[in-house]
Parts: C-alpha cells; sequence; structure tokens
C-alpha cells in the first residue's frame, strides 16, 4: 500500500485477550477487570498469572496512550467483535470491521478512510448486558449505532448457554454431531470463530464426561441426558454456568434457572 495513502502510523498494537472464553466480569481498563481475565487464562494455559496480567496491561496501556487519531481494526467473527465492544468503552476512537478475514482483504486503503466511530452508549449498554451474571439484557440490546457485525455475533454468544435439556452449546452439540472434527465443525460456522487450543478444551471436557460414549451421546442429542449434570463449570461473558441449575437457551430465548 502506497504510504501516501494512509496516515503515519507510530503505532500498531495486536490485542489478542479471547473474551469469548472465561469470565467477564468488570469494567475495561481497571485492575480489577484485569485480575479476573488473566487469573483464567493462566489457569488455562496461557502462561504465569502474574505475566498474564502485565501483558493485559501493556495492552490497556498502549489503548488508552494519547495519539492523534486511534483506528481499531477488526473482523466480524465473536471473539473480534467482544474485543471491539471492549475498546470502545475503554477509548474514543474509529473502527474498521471487516466481514471477511483481513488475510482476504487487498484494497487496505480503501478501508482505512472508510473508518467509523460507533456509539459509545450503546457500546457501554452492552457491555454491561455482556457482563453481567444475568444475560437475558443481551436480548433486547438497541444496537443500531454499532456495526451491523455487533448483534450477529452477540446472538452467536448466547448460543453458547446450554439449551435446555441436553444442557449442550452449540459449539458442544455440534462437537457431538461432527465426532470432535475440529475441521467440520468450523465449516458449520457463518462466521468461524473458536480457536483450535479451545476447541480442543472443549473435547476434552466431553471426553473426560464420557459424551462421547454409547448410549450417553446419542441420549444427550436427542435431550434425554443432561450434559450439565456431568459438565465442568465454564463462563458464557458473566455468566458462571455451575451444575445443572443455570441459565439455559430455547432457541432464541434465554431461561432463568
Amino acid at each position: 500500500m502506497p504510504r501516501e495513502t494512509v496516515p503515519q502510523t507510530e503505532d500498531v498494537v495486536a490485542w489478542s485477550d479471547v473474551l469469548d472464553q472465561g469470565p467477564v466480569r468488570g469494567d475495561p481498563g481497571t485492575a480489577q477487570f484485569r485480575e479476573v481475565r488473566a487469573r483464567w487464562l493462566a489457569q488455562n494455559g496461557a502462561g504465569a498469572f502474574d505475566e498474564v496480567r502485565a501483558q493485559l496491561e501493556r495492552w490497556d496501556v498502549a489503548l488508552c496512550s494519547r495519539s492523534d487519531e486511534t483506528v481499531l481494526w477488526f473482523e466480524a467473527d465473536l471473539t473480534c467483535q467482544l474485543a471491539l465492544l471492549h475498546h470502545l468503552v475503554l477509548i474514543d476512537a474509529a473502527a474498521v470491521v471487516t466481514q471477511d478475514p483481513v488475510p482476504q482483504q487487498k484494497d487496505f486503503a480503501r478501508l482505512l478512510a472508510s473508518r467509523k466511530r460507533y456509539d459509545r452508549a450503546q457500546a457501554r449498554a452492552a457491555w454491561e448486558a455482556l457482563a453481567s451474571p444475568d444475560p437475558r439484557a443481551l436480548e433486547s440490546l438497541d444496537l443500531s449505532r454499532l456495526p451491523p457485525q455487533m448483534g450477529p455475533a452477540l446472538r452467536r454468544l448466547i448460543e453458547e448457554l446450554p439449551e435446555v435439556g441436553s444442557g449442550l452449546s452449540r459449539t458442544e452439540r455440534a462437537i457431538l454431531e461432527e465426532e470432535g472434527s475440529f475441521p467440520r465443525v468450523r465449516a458449520r460456522e457463518a462466521v468461524p470463530w473458536i480457536t483450535d487450543l479451545f476447541f480442543a478444551r472443549v473435547v476434552t471436557e466431553l471426553h473426560e464426561a464420557g459424551m462421547f460414549d454409547e448410549p450417553a451421546r446419542a441420549q444427550c442429542l436427542a435431550g434425554r441426558l443432561d450434559y450439565r449434570t456431568r459438565a465442568a463449570d465454564r463462563w458464557v461473558g458473566g455468566v458462571l454456568l455451575q451444575g445443572s441449575s443455570c441459565f439455559r437457551r430455547e432457541g432464541a430465548r434465554i431461561v432463568p434457572p
């Protein structure tokens, strides 16, 4: 890309937390938020706690550094949209959101010229719904002045709540139906988002609970066995799923315990 087509860039920061995994509690940019994230990430293979917490702080400091302009650049998938929401709450910035993955993009100058500013009040309301221990506010958010990819991403997050009956998230159901095939599970997603690392963690949890064994697998997929009665605790945004008495979903509707 010719240098004259873009502003001079001093820093590019690759912010790499995965907010679709683990707890999302508290306000972006706070020590409390970073502490909760770092502890979960460290427990799940991201590195030593102190190192992870320090990295999260470095990212926040970089985001909040003074500059002539900050441009956020994200894709349409769930992981990117949650990170974008975090950033829109934390700082005043323009954003580029691409429907297709960045490696498929060619006209970066045109994309940069299309950057927009989005409604931070709507972003704040969406973040509060995301980080709440009660997820029902996610069903009725006004996202009209946020990127059009935000709505589908948050609906996809809701689908990670366990189903009524089977207790499976959409990802867990796909893994059982596709017998643990990562490529086939990803192919079922309109906008793929889960990484191989976290996919492997879900497969391991299902395996340790005996869910690949018959007749448990067939019974669960048919809704006659509740996976939540034997599943590990997990997070969906600010919701901690523990045991079988937890928030669930019936279709697109969130069902309280």
